[in-house]
């Protein structure tokens, strides 16, 4: 649904240059950013989750019509007050005193509940778009793709969190305000012309000038379009300098995360000086591209405000020959004032908010490249295991680098339940991507992986993933916590019994225990998951010899019918595998795999 491609596919074809360009720019054509914007509001309203999305917009556009009803009658009583005052009318005054306080609280009601609305409109559509944008993400490795097949596209938590956020409301804000202004247009246009009578005036010189009927609303619409055509002339910088700006922003952001993430690593390497510098240089290009942002803003600033300015007298002044000429009286003024303001506010809606649209056009351009690697990664297929009898095959694999290097070519072997395999070999010759491949995440790879029909599988890396919570979450991951007693025993069987008080307690726990202590938890996980297929991508490598023998000694015993591949160089490990596959140095081609058993 938001895999969107930016180009069709026969646009892509005919232009793969244009392609790429697109997603090393600041600022996307308007036409695809026109197009993008359908393609991610339309499926909302659309679905079955917009029917009390949609009641609430009756609601809202019921509220800007009221509210622009009440506008038209404000503008009336302008006239009848000011001319009670220019009557010297006590009692007309005090009366329309009442009427004013009558009118101005039911504004009051209608702009807070149309506030209030849309608040809830928005919220209910950014609900939606967030789960249907991180589903698509997160669903078939779209995430983990990405980063293979496009690292132009950066920042994709700050798309979800903030650039979805934002796009609903500039939405919302931005097309009702630009809905609520041609309401307005049209009411007050038809006052407007209703109160430009024809005239003739006399100049310095005793020449006349005559004005035709409604040629107050022929002045606001000059007025208006003379305005617009210079704040584009202005403000078209805008959209590429709040495009930067959103970039440099997140990856500032990013990098202290990384600071964060990896303190106790810059610690070490004693890189705070580094880090620092890196930090001042992400953080200079947010400062550099801001001055030039708010540069252009000033200058945007000095013309909007002005123009502003001049609007307050500007009706005045072209009124003024009627009432010199006896034709209106003081109220009359005062409501074609009011008028030519609401007409004039109406047409200058870009003027007004020309910020704000640049910002929107910069955040759908954002969203809309988002989507379009969204889409490309989707396409990245990769060699997808199939589960089928009863042992695991690898049939004529071949492994590539993304740069097209061939890694192992025509592998093929088979190990039955109980089977250990070892996988050994110089590093950097392809073991791990061989891993990632048997996954069926690597995406530059052919050939056939069969695991066992209805096989459970689990990958243990390096690295651990231990996510956010209490530490019986993290060693049942991704399954439900354990809690009839077997975390806290094979933590015992680990060395980890010093963990067990602190079970339940939530913590960052990939900072606060060590690397091998972290190993140590994810060999617990696959004693609890018990899987059909188990596989050690270097797991054992930060623990120490009696950790790794403990560990191992646990897996073969209460795994003795799974199958167990691992990658590591230790030869300590040869006597847990009763298979080794070696990566020998090969031919230019690549390295030669060959097997050797045990």
């Amino acid at each position: 649904m938001f895999k969107i491609p930016l180009l069709s596919t026969g646009e892509k074809k005919n232009s793969p240059d244009y392609d790429k360009a697109l997603h090393g720019s600041d600022s996307l054509p308007l036409k695809l950013s026109v197009k993008a914007f359908f393609k991610i509001a339309l499926p909302f309203w659309k679905s079955k989750d917009s029917k009390v999305a949609w009641f609430l917009l009756f609601l809202i556009i019921a509220l800007t019509a009221g509210a622009v009803f009440l506008a038209t009658a404000i503008n009336s009583w302008y006239k009848s007050f000011w001319d009670t005052i220019q009557n010297y009318d006590v009692p007309g005054f005090k009366h329309y005193l009442l009427v004013f306080a009558f009118l101005a609280t039911i504004h009051v009601v209608v702009s807070v509940y149309n506030s209030y609305l849309r608040s809830c409109l928005a919220i209910r559509w950014r609900r939606w778009l967030t789960d249907k944008v991180m589903h698509e993400w997160m669903s078939d490795d779209v995430y983990y793709r990405m980063q293979l097949a496009d690292r132009n596209t950066e920042n994709p938590d700050q798309r979800i969190s903030e650039d979805l956020n934002a796009f609903v409301t500039y939405s919302i804000s931005l097309l009702l305000g630009t809905a609520s202004d041609l309401a307005m247009l049209g009411s007050f246009g038809v006052v407007l012309w209703d109160l430009s009578h024809a005239v003739t005036i006399t100049l310095w010189n005793d020449d006349t000038l005559t004005l035709p009927d409604g040629y107050l609303l022929y002045l606001a619409l000059v007025y208006a379009v003379m305005g617009t055509l210079l704040t584009f002339y202005f403000g078209k910088p805008l959209v590429k300098l709040n495009f930067r700006q959103q970039r440099y922003e997140a990856d500032f952001r990013f990098s202290l995360i990384r600071v964060r993430e990896n303190g106790e690593s810059v610690s070490l390497y004693h890189g705070e000086q580094e880090e620092e510098r890196i930090l001042g240089s992400r953080f200079k290009n947010v400062v550099l591209n801001y001055i030039k942002l708010i540069g252009c803003e000033k200058r945007l600033g000095f013309f909007t405000l002005s123009y502003a300015q001049l609007a307050v007298i500007f009706p005045i002044l072209v009124a003024a020959p009627m009432y010199f000429a006896k034709v209106i009286t003081v109220g009359s003024i005062m409501q074609i004032s009011s008028a030519f303001g609401r007409v004039q506010d109406s047409l200058s809606t870009i003027i007004n908010n020309f910020s704000a649209w640049a910002a929107f056009k910069a955040d759908i351009d954002r969203l809309a490249l988002y989507f379009d690697s969204m889409d490309h990664a989707s396409n990245v297929k990769c060699l997808k295991p199939v589960q089928e009898g009863e042992s695991f095959r690898v049939s004529n694999v071949r492994v590539y680098t993304p740069q097209g290097s061939e890694l192992c070519r025509d592998l093929s072997f088979e190990l039955k339940r109980g089977d250990a395999l070892l996988i050994r070999g110089r590093s950097g010759c392809g073991k791990s991507t061989l891993m990632k491949t048997v996954a069926g995440i690597w995406p530059y790879s052919e050939g056939k992986v069969i695991y066992p029909e209805n096989s459970k599988v689990l990958f243990l890396s390096q690295r651990p993933y231990l996510p956010l919570g209490t530490l019986r979450e993290a060693a049942a991951y991704p399954n439900s916590p354990e809690r009839s007693g077997l975390t806290e025993r094979y933590l015992k069987e680990l060395g980890l019994e010093k963990l067990i008080p602190y079970l339940d307690k939530e913590d960052n726990w990939s900072q606060s225990l060590s690397l091998g202590e972290q190993q140590r938890i994810a060999v617990v996980r696959a004693l609890l998951m018990k899987p059909d297929l188990l596989f050690l991508d270097e797991a054992s490598s930060a623990m120490d010899g009696k950790s790794e023998r403990k560990a191992y000694g646990l897996i073969k015993e209460l795994l003795a019918s799974s199958v167990l591949v691992s990658v590591g160089h230790r030869s300590s490990l040869i006597g847990y595998h009763n298979i080794t596959l070696e990566c020998e140095d090969g031919s230019e081609r690549g390295s030669e795999w060959r097997i050797v058993k045990n």
